[in-house]
């Protein structure tokens, strides 16, 4: 579970499917590229610094003695999960871009989610709150998608 809540763990895989997409879809491909990066940024810094200090909820691990030392345990709020914010932004993205990329997409992010909650680092409704806004700005990730391929497919 260490290994699938672990963001690096994520890096190699991200650079190869971005590099094949690259290679494949070219024009298509940096669009897709291009959203995924604007609107996981958006998303990050909505899920971060505006809800997490809104709702201001602590983590269980802060809460519940006998989490304590099973993860690294930080500081920020709990409530909405930012790792299921993430990963259901670019799940839902990539399944609008690539239909046939849905069930996997959304088979890891629903590992990476169980994952915070096994590990004590969330509550399971902090992780529908971050699947919730993150599927809804991977929606808006897609029509930025649709935007970038008209620009750069010219």
């Amino acid at each position: 579970m260490l290994f699938i809540t672990d963001v690096q763990s994520f890096i190699i895989p991200v650079i190869l499917i971005s590099a094949g997409l690259l290679y494949v879809e070219r024009k298509r491909g940096a669009a897709l590229i291009l959203s995924a990066v604007i609107i996981l940024t958006v998303n990050d810094f909505l899920s971060h610094h505006i809800l997490k200090e809104l709702f201001a909820r602590p983590r269980p691990c802060h809460v519940l003695e006998l989490l304590k030392g099973i993860a690294h345990c930080t500081q920020s709020f709990s409530f909405p999960s930012n790792h299921a914010s993430n990963i259901f932004t670019l799940a839902t993205l990539a399944s609008l871009c690539h239909k046939n990329t849905a069930l996997l997409a959304f088979m890891v992010a629903l590992m990476v989610s169980f994952s915070r909650v096994y590990l004590g680092l969330h509550y399971p409704t902090d992780i529908i709150g971050g699947a919730i806004c993150g599927i809804g700005m991977g929606f808006l990730g897609h029509k930025l998608y649709q935007r970038l391929q008209k620009v750069l497919i010219r």
